[in-house]
């Protein structure tokens, strides 16, 4: 018989958190499952952890890297549920999240994606886990830290709803990655998450693409997991340079070519103004030295995934 949901995660260098995230579905989904994790070719034992703690589980040991997108898309390869459930290996999964997101979606069928909502560690809320489309007064709002210093603003944190106290049923542009539930058909119709993409911004593309069809992104507040973020990343300028990576292409594919340069130059001035602020409060910093490599890579990530 085959499972109602395929929970897919993709582990790199993550043991012990995706041993963390595994044990949490288990512990907490009633609903008829089946999960696959894809490991993209760790260099830690993450292969042999998995495979001794949870033997029941599919484990697909990829030959190479294949980036988020790619390592999805091994693991739908095998997937046999109705839905797909793409969750992330440093999440732990809370009171039957899985099982409530779940019920949500055959109480809204038409979506096609649902999401839930993300906490911190220590269970405050993380608002990381929604966005809207990106435009010019969210990118300006950004590039001159008014959507930061206005975290809770709808004006000025529109971006991520920032005045949306997380507590009510919301329908949004964007869904993170991190706990992102899709029908099996809607993947299929729309083809997925784009490899294109290798980490960051894929889940916003399919997104958009699916808003295009029809199929209108939506999350309940009742279905909370914790995701601690950026664990598979050492450096805080890798995982930056790649997330504007990410943007940059999203906004080659989705926004109208007269405004992308605009939309580019406003990714710019973002980097460029964190790069100063650091350089003139804290010259020595090992933050200053990451914002500096990310400004200088500038050029590398200006071009966006395809180039």
């Amino acid at each position: 018989m085959k499972p109602l949901v395929s929970i897919i995660l993709v582990s790199y260098n993550t043991a012990e958190h995706t041993c963390k995230a595994l044990q949490s579905v288990q512990e907490q989904t009633q609903q008829s499952h089946e999960i696959i994790v894809v490991d993209n070719k760790s260099s830690d034992n993450s292969v042999a952890l998995i495979r001794t703690a949870f033997p029941s589980i599919q484990l697909i040991e990829s030959s190479e890297n294949l980036g988020f997108a790619g390592g999805v898309r091994k693991g739908v390869e095998q997937a046999q549920g109705n839905y797909l459930l793409l969750l992330n290996p440093d999440t732990v999964v809370l009171d039957g999240a899985i099982d409530k997101l779940l019920n949500f979606a055959e109480q809204q069928p038409k979506h096609g994606i649902w999401g839930g909502v993300t906490l911190n560690n220590d269970l405050s809320l993380n608002t990381q886990h929604a966005w809207s489309k990106p435009d010019f007064a969210s990118l300006l709002f950004s590039a001159l830290g008014l959507s930061k210093l206005f975290s809770s603003s709808c004006l000025f944190n529109y971006a991520n709803y920032g005045c949306w106290q997380r507590d009510t049923v919301k329908e949004v542009d964007i869904l993170s990655g991190c706990f992102f539930l899709i029908k099996r058909q809607v993947w299929d119709e729309l083809g997925g998450l784009d490899p294109t993409f290798f980490m960051y911004a894929e889940e916003a593309d399919l997104c958009l693409r699916a808003k295009a069809q029809g199929y209108q992104p939506i999350v309940t507040p009742d279905a909370r997991i914790i995701h601690h973020g950026g664990v598979s990343h050492s450096r805080f300028s890798g995982k930056l340079i790649k997330l504007l990576k990410g943007k940059v292409e999203l906004i080659n594919r989705h926004i109208s070519e007269w405004k992308r340069p605009i939309f580019k130059a406003l990714l710019w001035l973002y980097v460029f103004n964190k790069y100063a602020i650091h350089r003139l409060l804290k010259p020595r910093s090992e933050q200053t030295q990451e914002w500096q490599t990310v400004y200088q890579a500038r050029d590398h990530w200006l071009k966006g995934y395809s180039a």
